[in-house]
């Protein structure tokens, strides 16, 4: 009896799966690739873009402002020796610029003397700077007050929020708009030029007028019903539709079933991705350095000027630094998970720890109220305490002074410079988008590394002040 139910089981399973799927198979894809594209185009016509800009407008700009190549050093129109002419005089406003163009000689030294640049110097010049970016912008680095009258000739990428944030494009597609495209898809965000005016969409508007047109926007792929550029129209059959709920079903079973396993693997996942992206973020560096030193030391090292020839010490430091990082991954991703690397610590005498420091940071002065022996997680230390120089030195104002000191078990290293925020608090600060420059994603690794050493990080001002807490003996 059980073994007839349990073949009526299978043989109605049987039946309800064949039926399942004749039903799938028998559903007729809704409409073609244009005709949900051009009902899309209704929809979104009638409806409120979450931004505009008129196609006059944009023709109203020099090329090069839209252009993202712009941005970049120009390698291709300029030898590297004269650019590098360029920027050695940018820091020290003395040496030669035989190389450069008249206008890049007159704005060099312009900016050296302080003198004053009326906009129409900008207007009859060509707008990008050999080194990148525009000159409007090299020039409010220096006479910010003068930001009003030189928007016009600053890239859309040094204006975000003007022309409906058409700076935030990525670099193919402000090629692509360049190139006379009309639908562009920018993190979700969908761009449609139409009537002369191009109309920006964000997901929550574009996405549900979509589905109702049974057509799908994505970047170019596997799958291509019709091509608009970089992106993809692929029409929704009713199949499709079924399969996702389906597929969002098993995916829900599947992440439900084994909870308790995948809890304890995302930890430790989260915890290794963590390391490696700080391991890569200090790479940086010594591998930058290697690049540059090898490309100066192309020629004789004895033609050199005695400042390139220093660059040998920057080399050794960064092997060092690559070998710490490797020897540090290694021991992590071989660990047994009874001694953590981030809790070994070795003694050392805080003066000689902190004249190391100094000899990698030039011009550096530091104040030790009393010189003692302490038991440190010296790797970990340094890489908080270089990470917070760094930035004082990138993006503050000279002098940088490190105070340290030592009371009741804590160990405090004062980082401060001349320099003022327009708002002091880390949450402001822990920006991990790279689009531009700043310190979000060395603090967001200093944060974490002092949280784990059951340290803290403040930060004070003006003048801006961060300050590294951290338990020893």
């Amino acid at each position: 009896m059980e073994c007839k139910r349990f073949v009526s089981f299978i043989w109605r399973c049987r039946q309800y799966a064949v039926f399942l799927l004749a039903a799938l198979l028998s559903l007729p894809v809704l409409a073609t690739p244009e005709e949900a594209l051009e009902h899309f185009s209704t929809l979104l016509e009638r409806t409120d873009a979450s931004g505009q800009l008129a196609f006059m407008e944009l023709q109203q700009l020099n090329v090069a402002l839209i252009q993202p190549a712009s941005m970049y050093p120009a390698f291709g129109r300029l030898p590297l020796p004269v650019l590098s002419q360029i920027y050695r005089f940018r820091r020290q406003c003395s040496g030669t610029l035989e190389g450069a163009s008249a206008a890049t000689r007159e704005f060099e030294q312009a900016l050296c003397d302080r003198t004053i640049l009326p906009p129409a110097w900008f207007a009859s010049h060509a707008p990008i700077h050999p080194l990148g970016g525009s000159y409007a912008w090299h020039y409010l680095t220096r006479h910010p007050d003068a930001s009003a009258a030189l928007q016009p000739y600053l890239h859309v990428r040094e204006r975000l929020d003007a022309f409906a944030g058409l700076g935030r494009l990525s670099d193919d597609n402000l090629d692509a708009m360049v190139g006379g495209q009309r639908w562009l898809l920018q993190r979700n965000v969908l761009w449609w030029e139409h009537d002369q005016v191009w109309r920006r969409y964000d997901a929550k508007i574009w996405q549900p007028l979509a589905r109702q047109a049974d057509l799908q926007l994505q970047p170019a792929g596997e799958r291509c019903d019709l091509a608009l550029g970089n992106i993809c129209a692929n029409s929704i059959s009713a199949v499709d539709k079924w399969w996702t709920w389906i597929l969002a079903a098993a995916a829900l079973l599947i992440v439900i079933a084994p909870g308790n396993m995948w809890w304890q693997r995302r930890r430790r996942r989260k915890r290794e991705q963590f390391i490696l992206q700080m391991l890569t973020h200090e790479l940086r560096t010594p591998i930058a350095n290697l690049g540059n030193i090898v490309e100066a030391f192309r020629h004789d090292f004895d033609a050199l000027p005695e400042r390139a020839q220093t660059g040998f010490g920057r080399l050794a430091d960064g092997v060092q630094r690559m070998r710490q990082l490797a020897d540090a991954s290694r021991h992590y991703l071989n660990a047994d998970g009874e001694h953590e690397l981030l809790e070994q610590v070795t003694t050392v005498q805080l003066s000689e720890w902190l004249h190391a420091v100094a000899e990698r940071h030039q011009g550096l002065q530091f104040c030790l109220r009393q010189d003692r022996q302490l038991a440190l997680p010296l790797y970990w230390i340094d890489l908080c305490l270089d990470n917070v120089l760094n930035n004082a030195y990138r993006y503050g104002v000279a002098p940088v002074r490190l105070s340290v000191r030592w009371r009741r078990g804590w160990l405090r290293l004062t980082v401060s410079d001349g320099g003022a925020l327009a708002a002091y608090r880390l949450a402001h600060m822990r920006r991990t988008d790279l689009s531009g420059p700043g310190m979000g994603l060395g603090l967001v690794i200093v944060r974490r590394v002092m949280k784990r050493l059951k340290g803290k990080i403040r930060l004070s001002g003006p003048p801006t002040t961060f300050t590294l807490e951290l338990p020893c003996e």
